[in-house]
């Protein structure tokens, strides 16, 4: 017993090392779910594939996978609005499918899943501080494949899999705001020449002039930069073409 113990730990390391410096590593979310589903593979050695489905404001997606079939699995659950990845995720608990044919929660999925050589699941929750972020799904061609030794293993990996998720949304969302800063650094200049045209030749305040830019913006589905960079360009051109007083 020890030395199953001490085998099962001694492959489990390396995975949650692999994860530990994805905690440490400036990686965008895509690169980070890759990761997560090939180290899955990895370190339980009876899960033949793995998905990751992600919760957002349109529901839940697989946003990586090892295989086309995964996708294809995972996306019939959202199809079909039923299935343990699902449930996993939004009710934060383990759902696992020992034997595909003999499942009765979830029947259209377990049939499906069968018919493409899927015997048994396991459905691990992804979540940190209380807060749902999605469900780790571990599939396997045999059944039975997940038991009481593969679920610990697989929920000590979710726990470190789902730090390094909310890490990686993270520094995703601060490089976005890194990028809206810096374009409203460079959007500035001409915005406030494109209000000093408008105010000149129009007699009216520099908030009347910014909000007939906003009103132009949003009527031609256009950035306020561009329309605002437009306006300097024309204005520009029509002093060019103005005649010399002199």
């Amino acid at each position: 017993m020890v030395r199953t113990l001490v085998a099962d730990f001694t492959g489990l390391w390396p995975g949650l090392a692999d994860l530990f410096s994805m905690l440490l590593a400036e990686e965008s979310l895509d690169t980070t779910l890759r990761r997560v589903a090939d180290l899955a593979v990895r370190t339980i050695p009876t899960c033949d594939a793995v998905g990751v489905t992600l919760l957002d404001e349109g529901g839940a997606h697989t946003h990586a996978a090892t295989g086309g079939l995964v996708f294809e699995v995972d996306n019939y659950q959202y199809e079909i609005d039923e299935g343990p990845c699902l449930q996993a995720a939004t009710e934060k608990q383990i759902f696992a499918i020992p034997v595909m044919s003999e499942e009765a929660r979830w029947p259209r999925f377990a049939e499906h899943a069968a018919e493409r050589g899927i015997q048994s699941s396991l459905s691990l929750p992804l979540s940190v501080r209380g807060n749902p972020l999605g469900a780790l799904n571990l599939y396997s061609y045999t059944p039975r494949a997940f038991g009481d030794r593969e679920q610990e293993t697989a929920v000590m990996f979710a726990v470190q899999a789902a730090v390094a998720l909310a890490n990686s949304q993270t520094y995703e969302a601060s490089v976005r705001l890194a990028q809206q800063l810096e374009e409203a650094m460079r959007s500035q200049p001409v915005i406030e020449q494109a209000k000093g045209i408008l105010m000149a030749r129009e007699g009216c305040t520099a908030d009347e002039a910014f909000n007939r830019l906003r009103v132009e913006s949003q009527a031609t589905h256009r950035k306020l930069r561009a329309v605002a960079a437009d306006l300097v360009e024309q204005t520009l051109k029509e002093a060019d073409g103005a005649p010399d007083p002199t």
